[in-house]
C-alpha cells in the first residue's frame, strides 16, 4: 500500500509540474527572467522525461482503489519499463553531440511515440487482465 501511495504522489507532483510549466510557457511574458528560464527548460531535451509522469499518474490513479494484486501486476511492468524509456530517450536525444544517434529527428520522435504507446497499452492490458482475474 505504501508503494501505491508513493507512486500516486510522485505522479501527481510531476503532472502538476508539467501543467504549471506548460501554462507558464503558453502565457505571454516577454521580459521576466523567470519566463526566460522556463522557455529554456522547455527547449531542453530533458523536458521529454517530465512527460512520463502524467501517464504514470493516470495509471496509478486507476489502480489506487483496486486490489493490491492489480497494482502489483502493473507495478512489476512499470518499474522496469519507465527506466527503459528514460534511457532510450537520453540516448536518442543527447548522443553523438548532435543527438538522435545520427538518425532523423522524425524517426527519433517515432521511436519515442512507439515506446510511450507500448507503456500505455501494456499497462492498461495488465491492469484490466489482473482486475478481471481477481473479481
Amino acid at each position: 500500500m505504501n508503494t501505491k501511495k508513493n507512486v500516486l504522489i510522485i505522479g501527481s507532483i510531476g503532472t502538476l509540474l508539467v501543467l504549471t510549466l506548460f501554462s507558464l510557457e503558453t502565457n505571454s511574458c516577454y521580459i521576466s527572467p523567470f519566463c526566460l528560464k522556463i522557455r529554456g527548460f522547455f527547449s531542453n531535451d530533458m523536458f521529454v522525461l517530465v512527460f512520463l509522469t502524467p501517464p504514470l499518474f493516470l495509471l496509478s490513479l486507476i489502480t489506487y482503489r483496486m486490489k493490491d494484486e492489480v497494482f502489483r501486476a502493473w507495478w512489476g511492468f512499470a518499474r522496469w519499463w519507465v527506466p527503459v524509456i528514460i534511457v532510450v530517450t537520453l540516448l536518442l536525444e543527447n548522443a553523438g553531440g548532435g543527438g538522435t544517434l545520427g538518425m532523423n529527428k522524425d524517426f527519433t520522435a517515432f521511436i519515442l511515440i512507439i515506446l510511450y504507446s507500448i507503456f500505455g497499452i501494456v499497462s492498461l492490458v495488465k491492469i484490466v487482465r489482473t482486475y478481471l482475474k481477481t473479481r
